[in-house]
């Protein structure tokens, strides 16, 4: 995985250019597309990138053609929407286009991890970090325009998803074409409508996810010291989803296919205390930066970094295993403790200032815990 690795280190570089270069507005112009892709990929997928991973072989065919004929449904109607509805053209179709790049690069991860090609998924990541590189240097530096990082953002993932595609077995695209026929006879039909219970779960995780960078203007004196937070904690994060947590969920994966208790058993420890063990990194580097750039900061003080190292210490495990209770078929409790973290987070909006920075760590991070509950449970018969 050292190419995977290198990779997401071009991914950062590649971060910083717009803000060297000058093109700030770039980067605003992405926000909502973005952020609104995000929410669409992962949703319109079905579960794809967590349930995919341990259906029985009879069902991989289906499951793959249901999720990507979603996900090019709800591409369709983004840029309906942006040819009919011209106040939110531009949006619509900038979201249009990073929802099926974004969500075919999720789907294709997803295979590679199933069938355990770690080396093509290390080279797709690295070809990611090149490519990123080369068309955002483009972008900010020789020919700026509003919509660049857009195009960065959608050409990415496609290489990456090209690569992967062409050295796996599963190709995504012609098995989708050849069960478009029969894409309402019933064992398609009855996959899509057990993918309910993990869709809305997946799209109430992602809307509770967004809320830490919604709050933000909201946060008073305390508005710094959380950019930074979510920033690193962010950073962990994708190194967490991106680098090390696909070999781990191949090796689940495998186990729960296999009906291996105790492997699965072994997995999940070692998935957590790999969490925690990043926790524990993402804690101290995080309270070095608040300390190194935020000397003189009166919102710095020892209780707000326990805090904010709580925060670290509990969600980086939560996010090493927050695939697998839909892996294990836990579809109900994950759709509950989903729709029960928002839930929570909602009426924080009320608070501001330090009530609400004391809040919404608590709230985090005992959900954080309950999720690593729900995923140490055993297997649902039947998955």
């Amino acid at each position: 995985m050292g190419g995977a690795l290198f990779g997401q280190g071009l991914n950062f570089l590649a971060m910083l250019l717009p803000i060297v270069g000058g093109e700030t507005g770039q980067l605003a112009y992405l926000m909502l597309p973005m952020a609104l892709a995000t929410v669409l990929s992962r949703t319109s997928i079905l579960g794809f990138h967590s349930r995919y991973l341990t259906v029985p072989g009879e069902r991989v065919r289906t499951a793959t053609a249901v999720s990507a004929a979603s996900l090019s449904v709800t591409t369709l109607l983004c840029v309906l929407a942006g040819a009919v509805v011209a106040p939110v053209r531009d949006v619509a179709l900038w979201t249009g286009l990073l929802v099926v790049t974004n969500g075919l690069y999720l789907m294709s991860v997803t295979v590679a991890t199933r069938e355990q090609r770690m080396d093509v998924y290390s080279t797709a990541r690295l070809a990611f970090g090149v490519t990123n590189i080369i068309i955002t240097t483009l972008v900010v530096f020789i020919v700026p325009f509003e919509a660049g990082l857009i195009v960065a953002a959608a050409v990415n993932p496609l290489v990456g998803t090209v690569l992967i595609l062409a050295r796996t077995e599963n190709r995504i695209v012609p098995s989708t074409v050849s069960d478009l026929p029969r894409m309402l006879d019933r064992e398609h039909r009855f996959y899509l409508a057990g993918s309910g219970r993990a869709t809305g779960g997946v799209l109430l995780a992602e809307v509770g996810f967004q809320f830490q960078g919604f709050i933000t203007p909201f946060l008073g004196p305390y508005q710094e010291i959380w950019a930074v937070v979510v920033r690193l904690t962010g950073g962990f994060g994708t190194l967490v989803q991106q680098i090390i947590a696909p070999p781990c969920e191949a090796k689940l994966a495998g186990c729960i296919r296999a009906d291996d208790r105790e492997g699965t058993r072994v997995w999940f420890k070692k998935i957590i205390l790999i969490g925690a063990g990043l926790g524990i990194g993402s804690a101290v580097v995080q309270t070095a930066a608040i300390l190194l750039f935020l000397p003189d900061d009166d919102a710095v003080t020892i209780g707000s970094l326990i805090a904010v190292s709580v925060f670290c210490l509990f969600g980086l495990p939560a996010a090493m295993s927050g695939k697998i209770p839909l892996m294990k078929g836990l579809t109900r409790p994950y759709l509950a403790w989903s729709g029960t973290r928002l839930a929570l987070l909602l009426p924080l909006l009320l608070l501001r200032g330090v009530y609400l920075f004391v809040a919404v760590i608590a709230v985090m991070s005992v959900t954080s815990v309950i999720i690593i509950w729900i995923s140490a449970r055993p297997i649902r018969a039947g998955q």
